[in-house]
């Protein structure tokens, strides 16, 4: 039983040591004041370049045969991409994380049947149990990383266009905007510099920027960067007409903004009228009729007697 225990620990704690080093940029470090802090910077954004090449290299052919053939993996593939955990590395090193976790949970379901006194029988079924919910638990904790993303994406989109269309009116080239996207934007739009550092990379290496651009539009979760990537692309082969695509985006992604802005008051006064409902008229029901109904209760003893 102690062997058990301390096997359950242990996984556990490799499982979290995993988990941390599979997390969307992780090894940032804090600024240091004058120069010291520039250096710092510089280091540490050639560090976090370095760091998602290599994620985004290792294991990727191995990865994507397993993919291809099984929808399921393919579309958990592509969930923990929109999550943020970007090349085949990053995704294995969750992956395996997580069944870590889960193993330590099945471990500990073992072991409190055999505190039980269960048999094998029991054991076993109990330690399915727990591991189920648990693989439900880290699915939903999954989507809801997603969500985030999606989320910082979308608030990140306006000032994105915003820039992209000052440094295209300026003369620069596709690679010149991206370079100078990822210079200014790396702390105010973190994720979406990080999809645009793999473009970069991607166009750098050789292949072609259509290709490229439409491919990560493809597998956006993000309305508004999927845009923007449709549009770079539309540009880059056609040429000409970015300012006032540009503009039309960004007012038709505010349009957007607003919209769910709307949508979200709207649902949030639905919902707080049926806490009224719930709480305040009972409560409103008791004041008001509560002396009506005791006097009328005295008055029917009165009559009574």
């Amino acid at each position: 039983m102690m062997l058990l225990m301390a096997s359950a620990l242990l996984v556990l704690a490799a499982a979290s040591v995993c988990l941390w080093l599979a997390r969307p940029g992780q090894g940032a470090a804090p600024r240091s004041p004058g120069e010291a802090a520039a250096m710092g910077e510089l280091d540490r954004r050639r560090r976090a370049a370095a760091r998602e090449a290599r994620l985004m290299g290792s294991g990727r052919i191995i990865w994507r045969r397993q993919t291809r053939g099984r929808p399921w993996l393919a579309e958990l593939a592509l969930v923990l991409r929109q999550a943020g955990y970007i090349g085949s590395r990053a995704q294995l090193h969750l992956l395996f994380s997580l069944a870590l976790v889960v193993f330590g949970v099945f471990s500990g379901g073992v072991l409190y049947a055999m505190q039980g006194g269960r048999g094998w029988p029991g054991m076993l079924l109990t330690g399915l149990a727990v591991a189920a919910l648990a693989t439900l638990v880290a699915w939903l904790w999954l989507k809801r990383c997603r969500r985030r993303r999606v989320a910082r994406l979308d608030e990140e989109a306006d000032m994105l266009i915003q820039v992209t269309r000052m440094l295209w009116e300026s003369g620069m080239t596709l690679e010149g905007v991206l370079r100078g996207l990822i210079h200014n934007l790396d702390d105010a739009c973190p994720e979406s510099v990080r999809e645009l550092r793999l473009i970069l990379q991607r166009i750098e290496a050789g292949q072609a920027r259509e290709e490229v651009l439409e491919e990560l539009a493809g597998i956006q979760a993000s309305e508004g960067l999927e845009d923007l990537l449709k549009l770079l692309a539309q540009i880059s082969s056609s040429g000409g007409g970015a300012r006032q695509a540009m503009l039309e985006l960004g007012q038709r992604l505010r349009d957007r903004r607003r919209t769910r802005i709307q949508e979200a008051v709207s649902r949030m006064s639905g919902k707080m009228s049926l806490v009224m409902m719930v709480f305040l008229f009972p409560a409103l029901l008791i004041v008001l009729a509560g002396p009506a109904v005791i006097n009328l209760g005295g008055m029917l003893d009165g009559l009574g007697n």
